[in-house]
């Protein structure tokens, strides 16, 4: 009826009333006067109570959310609403449900229990603004709705839109504003045809379903996917936002996102976005666009799955630990550079989150720069974790873009949460850009600060970053972070361990045995299911530090490498080898087996040409390996596949040019030639067509090597003073075999010996071991030179832990054998030992032992 129709009740006109007041409520404080006037809404019927939360809702501010907690007006309203719930229409329940998350109010469990189910029982009522207010409502409180009501609200959804779909969606103008409808036709179910989604609806619809990180079913992505294409030209700036946050959260590739950028940039103008519809729309491009190449990749290509590069190093193994991936145009260049351009002038005006999460998204999305190549140690001098970087490749140490960015961090430093100084840390590493000193200061003051509140994942990212950057603060935070994560290694995932790993072996940070034990524990349970990859990661980090695996963990990387499905890439297999030969550990048949078959299927151009130097010297190194096992056939077996494992790295080297490859990988190309040589005159005549062209630059890289001038430790010094005690002749640093070797010393007489003194850096070290066993070694085992200045007043290791030399190492004394030196090695640690008697007389004695074995006459 109308207002004042004689017909009416007193108390329907009252009602009616009371909902005029309502409607011209423009705040809160209205809203309360209405519900005060009227017994705290003790008579308010079901359209009273959906208008009061309704215009709450509309005119709510953003202060005042979550002030309605204590407010005995507002609870009284709430526990009306809960009284009339069941009298409720869809409009009015879907009203309560929208405006509870404008206001941020948890009305409780109860509450929840009852609004879920008439939400349930009326779903199908719902008219399309009434399923996205619903949606949001739910989203913005953060409630996980119930299966049931979540099915319920899916399935009207999908009504929806596949009316929209088969009608063709809207015209090409906004869309009607369509009037409330009134309150008869709310009642009705299922009369005539839903006239589909607005624009609006069908984003925040969407966007609320992921909300929580739940994906919706795949008829609705389809017809969504369907409608949002039609209606794309028509979005605003709020919700392309919400478009690409949604998928972003849900990780979800769709076509539809490139699109998105395009138009977010195009047509809607990026000036015309808030700062954190700026954020949340690259974050959502960043998460899909990670997750494209996740999965639209063959697993062996380890350069397309994790294609994120350090720019300063560690070329190969960059792409393997990165947090984030790029590389592949989710969004083309342009575009990137328009949102890098608008961020840039505006970052004064984003909050820390949103600035720290547009700045990785930005990161994520840009193009991996030029692979960089890794300089690898020969005969164990421990230049392995030193990068040599091509001129051509650089990139500068700061990007011009990012200085107002980093600017306006530091103005906000302290108000950085742990995840945003990881965000934004990792992003300036990944884009090459050192801050400047006054950024470093704050923010490593912010870090120590608020370190005891980093999770695994930003712990693991900011120790990243501060390798990556190679920053001067990373020494100290290094061992700041290393006792933070000490006893909670069991939270990080592969990814996370694998990333602290590779931050240390970047600085060139030893742990320490006992981390290293830690780590190893963590990483145990997870072997099962580490990715080919991540096998690669743990064991070439172990290598670079000096740590063996124990043989328990050994052996579950080794299962894992035998049976895991996904295929190993050139650089996954190289980089494995390297570990192998540089730790001298025996690879098994299956292993080598395995990598057989993986290479026989490869192509040159899966390699880098580092990685084809780098594959063809660890090859080289595990052929030459001393046997273990005095079985026959046991040792055929491993030589057969071992050779394989060479003749399929020595096949790609004819892809190689001189100058393709790096002068240290041209000398490893020599050093894994003398190999093959001295380990088989036939199967070298069979494969040097294979590097026939190279011969000549390698030789020449290997020989400029050990011409430049030798670096003596002391302890070299201090070996050269006792044996001129004894009274033994000698040249020191004397190039042999027409200067292809250079050993420490070589003693003059009779007999051809040579005396090599070998550092920490010529030895590995198993995480637990507990047990001397120098005096296992064998003479022929042993270092070489290039020792750091200070190694001889300390045992790296420690006396408790077993010693074993490196691959390198032992290859270089074979090869000193086989041109008939005999090869005499002093091990620092023996050596540290005689050096207790401060009379020398028991250094004279180790020493004329070694000699007198030799047959120093």
């Amino acid at each position: 009826g109308r207002e004042g129709d004689p017909n009416l009740s007193a108390e329907i006109s009252k009602r009616i009333g009371v909902n005029q007041d309502l409607a011209k409520a423009s705040k809160i404080d209205d809203v309360r006067f209405v519900v005060q006037k009227n017994g705290n809404a003790e008579a308010f019927n079901a359209v009273n109570v959906a208008t009061a939360y309704s215009r709450l809702g509309r005119h709510v501010r953003d202060w005042e959310r979550g002030t309605l907690d204590d407010a005995e007006w507002y609870l009284a309203l709430e526990r009306r609403a809960r009284t009339i719930l069941p009298e409720m229409s869809a409009w009015a329940a879907s009203s309560v449900t929208w405006a509870l998350g404008r206001t941020g109010r948890d009305p409780g469990a109860a509450f929840l229990v009852d609004l879920e189910a008439k939400l349930s029982a009326v779903a199908d009522e719902l008219e399309p603004q009434g399923v996205a207010n619903v949606l949001w409502g739910l989203a913005a409180l953060e409630h996980r709705a119930s299966p049931r009501l979540r099915d319920a609200l899916e399935a009207a959804a999908v009504k929806h839109c596949r009316f929209a779909s088969k009608e063709g969606g809207r015209d090409a103008k906004r869309g009607p504003v369509r009037a409330p409808p009134r309150r008869d036709d709310r009642r009705r179910q299922n009369e005539g045809q839903s006239p589909g989604f607005k624009p609006y609806e069908l984003t925040m619809m969407f966007w609320a379903l992921t909300r929580l990180g739940d994906e919706p079913g795949m008829e609705l992505r389809g017809l969504f996917e369907a409608q949002c294409g039609r209606q794309l030209h028509l979005l605003k700036p709020q919700e392309l936002s919400m478009v690409a946050s949604a998928y972003g959260r849900v990780e979800r590739v769709a076509p539809l996102l490139a699109a998105v950028a395009e138009e977010s940039v195009m047509r809607a103008g990026l000036n015309n976005f808030k700062p954190n519809e700026i954020a949340n729309l690259m974050w959502g491009l960043a998460k899909v666009h990670a997750r494209q190449l996740s999965d639209g990749v063959n697993f062996g290509n380890l350069d397309d799955r994790f294609a994120l590069d350090d720019p300063e190093g560690f070329g190969a193994l960059t792409r393997l630990l990165a947090p984030g991936v790029s590389g592949k145009a989710l969004v083309r260049q342009d575009l990137l550079d328009v949102f890098v351009d608008e961020f840039s002038a505006r970052a004064h005006e984003f909050t820390s989150g949103d600035m720290a999460l547009s700045a990785w998204a930005i990161a994520t999305l840009t193009a991996k720069p030029t692979r960089y190549e890794t300089r690898f140690e020969l005969d164990g001098d421990g230049s392995s974790a030193t990068v040599e970087v091509a001129q051509a490749n650089e990139l500068p140490s700061k990007v011009a873009a990012l200085e107002p960015i980093e600017s306006a961090a530091v103005v906000r430093v302290k108000e950085f949460s742990p995840l945003d100084f990881a965000n934004l840390l990792w992003a300036f590493a990944k884009l090459n850009h050192t801050p400047g000193d006054r950024f470093q200061a704050e923010f490593e003051e912010a870090v120590i600060e608020k370190i005891s509140k980093f999770d695994a994942q930003v712990l693991a990212n900011t120790v990243y970053a501060y390798a990556a950057l190679q920053l001067p603060g990373a020494m100290n935070v290094l061992p700041l972070i290393g006792r933070h994560f000490k006893d909670r290694l069991h939270e990080f995932k592969p990814r996370e361990l694998l990333m602290v790993l590779w931050a240390f072996t970047r600085c060139s940070y030893d742990p320490g045995a006992d981390a290293m034990a830690r780590f190893e524990r963590a990483t145990r349970p997870m072997t099962d299911n580490l990715a080919p990859d991540e096998v690669t990661q743990y064991l070439w980090a172990s290598a670079v530090l000096k740590y063996r695996p124990t043989q328990g963990a050994l052996r579950g990387f080794e299962a894992r490498i035998v049976d895991c499905p996904a295929r190993f890439s050139g650089t996954s297999i190289t980089l494995t080898l390297w570990a192998y030969g540089t730790l001298n550990l025996p690879p098994p048949f299956a292993v080598m087996d395995r990598f057989g078959d993986e290479l026989e299927l490869s192509r040159a151009d899966e390699f880098y040409p580092q990685d084809l130097s780098l594959g063809f010297w660890s090859a080289a190194v595990i052929m030459t390996q001393p046997k273990a096992d005095d079985v026959p056939m046991v040792n055929a077996l491993d030589t057969g596949a071992r050779e394989r494992v060479l003749r399929q790295m020595a096949k790609h080297l004819g892809s190689l040019g001189a100058t393709s490859v790096s002068p240290e990988g041209l000398s490893a190309i020599y050093m894994a030639i003398l190999a093959v040589e001295m380990h088989s005159s036939s199967l070298f005549a069979e494969l040097k067509s294979n590097w026939g062209h190279l011969a000549a630059a390698a030789e020449s890289s290997w020989r400029a090597t050990k011409g430049k001038g030798p670096t003596v430790s002391k302890l070299q010094k201090a070996v050269g003073k006792t044996l001129d005690e004894l009274g033994v002749e000698y040249e020191s640093e004397k190039l042999v075999r027409g200067g292809l070797i250079r050993p420490d010393f070589v003693v003059k007489g009779k007999a051809k010996i040579v005396v090599e003194v070998d550092g920490p850096y010529h030895f590995s070290v198993e995480p637990s071991a507990a047990s001397d066993a120098g005096e296992e070694l064998e003479d022929w085992f042993g270092g070489g030179g290039g020792e750091t200045p200070d190694a001889f007043e300390k045992d790296r290791f420690g006396f408790g832990s077993v010693l074993r030399p490196l691959g390198g190492t032992i290859l270089r004394n074979q090869l000193l054998s086989s041109w008939g030196w005999n090869v005499v090695t002093v091990s620092y640690r023996d050596w540290m030992k005689a050096d207790n008697d401060t009379s020398g007389g028991a250094k004279r004695e180790y020493l004329k032992g070694l000699l007198d074995q030799a047959g120093y006459l």
